[in-house]
Parts: structure tokens; C-alpha cells; sequence
């Protein structure tokens, strides 16, 4: 297998773990979660990533020869949570920190009873933190993941007509994310929030439609289990199409939306689309280092509402979203996070999907624009640059 990162970008990443272990004053960090796997490691296998003061340990539960192959961590075999058992017995009262946002209790538990520690440590805010601020290297790989989402938005405006499904469409950008290398996996963190799909297509009555995931417009799909998609609804001229897509190279991901127009719309909702291109062009002033996430918040809000679209903007009523941005990386909900309430910074090299969408319950339609953006020292740069004006 190839290699990915440098020795020193591993060498960097582990100090900067073992700095929260040192910072906290913890005897042992345990990490569960694929994305911190693969950061520490190189590679994305079953197992657990054990941070004590002595060293770094890759345990994992298949799969051995191949770990040893890929990291250059010590790799050993994890035959069962016993293991636990085995390490907690040689630690008297120790401190131990934790994945606590996304942990099963089932494991908590079973560490709490092996390990018997005086105090747990909720880590998981410091690793979010340390995965926001990408290398050079993780943004070549993000600018490579761009490049399968404006190629699918290509293949789609050369094919798209009236008469098709939104899973049709669907199907069209999804088969060529994947022939173009996408892995057909998205990982997102937050609970209940699996991806089903690449892409969210969605139009019309649909893209109004409330949804189970925590997001502005996610579609109605063809389940009630499962809220959210493509359904067998027909695009329509007087449509807007919304095609919400991820490309992925390598874990990268790049979250990216455009909306097309199928035949004559609606004014309103040209000039909502318009606001929402102005949004994305404010962020290459307003996305610089030390800039607070809060104060783009409220910037963004507030040209909207002087713009007279604020009721339309991000949801509708209380299930409006209050969010404008989010992290992207190895995970889709990433930190950054451009609402009121994020507290850290920006930093060069954050990555951070904008998403202005506006919702039109009366019209029955739906516009947005999402571009993933780079934090650099002189502002924002787009990764998923791709032309706004699709008319069909």
C-alpha cells in the first residue's frame, strides 16, 4: 500500500496527541473512532489506539500483518475487550481519557470495570480540534475529492432533463463519484446521522420537506425509516434541483452544492440563489486566521436579513438550522463550526463546507449554494470551485 503522509507529519500528530495525555495529566488515552485511527496510524482498521506515557500502541483485531505492513506503531493483537483487563491491571487509580462524544456505553462500561479509573476525561473535544487545522498533504487530497464533485455536477448538466427521477439523477452523480475513485463511504460522527448515499438529490415539494438529519434540506427519500435522499418524485420545468454531493480521496471529503434551475423559475428564488452566491464570496474576506466563527455567524446572518430573506434562510420556523458552516475532513461533521456558539478561532488550514440554503414552503422549492473552503493566512480559498448559473 502507498504511503500517505511523511514520517514527520506522523511525528507531529502523535506529540500533539500525547500533549493532550501530558496536558491532562492522564495516564492513558484510548482511541476507538476510524477517523483517529487512521490519523495516528495510516490506516483505517478495527482495533483501538492505546496513548500511555511510554509510547503509542496500534492493538488490532484483524488484520495484523497488514497494520504492520501500513504503520510504523507498534502492532499488536486485540483477541477480545479482555485486553482491557490485561492493561487496567497494571495501573493502579489511573486516569483515563475518552471519546465520551461517541463512545457506546457498553464499552464505557467495560473499560470503567477494567481499568477502574479515579477520573475520566472527555478527550474528544482536543482531537477534533487537532484534526481541524489540515497539513499540505490532507489538502491534496481534499483538492483531489473537489475534483470528483465538479466533475459529477459536469456529467449531470450535459445529461439532465426533464421527466427523470431524482433517483435517476441520483444515480447518474453517484456512478461517477464512484468511477472517478470515490470509496462509497462517507463518515459523519453524530449519532443516528449514517450516510446512505453520496449525494442528496432532492427538487420541488421535496427539498421543503422536514428531515431526520440535522441539516437545511436533506430531501424526502422513498422510506419513512429513512428521511432524507432521492425519491421516484420527476423533475419538473419551474424546478429547482437540488444536488448536494460529496466527493472522498483517500478519507478526504469535500462537501459541495449546486442548484439547478429546469426551465423558468420563480424570481424570488433567482434572487435567493443570487444572496446565496454573495454569501459564498463574502467568505474569502471573512474565512482568515484568529477570525471568530461566531462573528461570521452573525456577519452572514445579518446581510441576509437586510437582504429581506432571513425567514426563508437555513430551515423554516423552529426547525430552522443554526448553522451556516461546518468542518469537513475525515469526518463530513468536522470542526470548525460557523455558528454562534463555536468559542475556538480560526486557524490556516481549517476546511469548512458553507452552505447558505433558502427554503420556500409557499413556492414549493428550495435553492443553495455549498462550496468547501480553505483557511489560509490571506483568507479563503475555494476547493470545489464550479460555475453557479445551471439552466436546464
Amino acid at each position: 500500500m502507498k504511503e500517505l503522509f511523511k514520517k514527520n507529519e506522523f511525528n507531529y500528530r502523535r506529540k500533539r496527541l500525547k500533549d493532550i495525555l501530558i496536558s491532562q495529566e492522564l495516564d492513558v488515552v484510548l482511541l476507538f473512532s476510524r477517523a483517529e485511527i487512521f490519523y495516528y496510524s495510516g490506516i483505517g482498521l478495527d482495533g483501538v489506539l492505546l496513548q500511555s506515557k511510554e509510547e503509542l500502541i496500534f492493538y488490532v483485531r484483524r488484520n495484523l500483518n497488514l497494520a504492520r505492513e501500513v504503520t510504523d506503531l507498534p502492532v499488536k493483537k486485540m483477541e477480545s475487550f479482555r485486553l482491557f483487563k490485561e492493561l487496567g491491571s497494571s495501573l493502579t487509580d489511573p486516569k483515563v481519557g475518552l471519546e465520551l462524544d461517541i463512545l457506546p456505553y457498553k464499552t464505557f462500561e467495560y473499560i470503567i470495570k477494567a481499568f477502574n479509573p479515579k477520573e475520566v476525561i472527555d478527550v474528544s473535544t482536543q482531537l477534533r480540534k487537532i484534526r481541524s487545522k489540515k497539513s499540505k498533504a490532507e489538502i491534496d487530497f481534499m483538492k483531489k475529492s473537489a475534483t470528483q464533485t465538479i466533475g459529477s455536477f459536469d456529467y449531470l448538466n450535459d445529461r439532465l432533463m426533464p421527466g427523470m427521477t431524482e433517483i435517476e439523477i441520483s444515480l447518474m452523480a453517484e456512478s461517477y463519484l464512484r468511477m472517478h475513485g470515490h470509496p462509497n463511504w462517507v463518515q459523519v460522527r453524530a449519532f443516528q446521522h449514517n450516510l446512505t448515499n453520496l449525494s442528496v438529490v432532492t427538487s420541488g415539494e421535496n427539498a421543503v420537506q422536514l428531515n431526520s438529519y440535522f441539516g437545511p434540506i436533506s430531501g424526502n427519500g422513498c422510506s419513512n425509516m429513512h428521511l432524507g435522499g432521492a425519491s421516484t418524485r420527476k423533475i419538473r420545468k419551474g424546478d429547482t434541483l437540488i444536488v448536494d454531493t460529496t466527493g472522498v480521496y483517500e478519507g478526504y471529503i469535500t462537501d459541495v452544492t449546486r442548484t439547478f434551475f429546469i426551465g423558468k423559475v420563480d424570481p424570488k428564488l433567482q434572487e435567493a440563489y443570487n444572496i446565496a452566491a454573495e454569501v459564498q464570496m463574502k467568505c474569502a474576506n471573512l474565512l482568515k486566521p484568529g477570525a471568530s466563527p461566531s462573528s461570521i455567524y452573525d456577519e452572514l446572518e445579518t446581510f441576509v436579513k437586510e437582504s429581506g430573506f432571513l425567514e426563508r434562510f437555513m430551515g423554516v420556523e423552529t426547525d430552522r438550522v443554526k448553522f451556516i458552516g461546518h468542518g469537513v475532513g475525515l469526518e463530513l461533521d468536522e470542526f470548525p463550526i460557523i455558528t454562534g456558539g463555536y468559542k475556538f478561532p480560526l486557524e490556516i488550514g481549517n476546511t469548512i463546507a458553507v452552505e447558505p440554503k433558502f427554503i420556500f414552503p409557499g413556492l414549493k422549492q428550495a435553492v443553495g449554494i455549498e462550496e468547501t473552503w480553505l483557511v489560509t493566512p490571506t483568507g479563503g480559498e475555494i476547493l470545489s470551485n464550479y460555475q453557479y448559473n445551471l439552466n436546464i
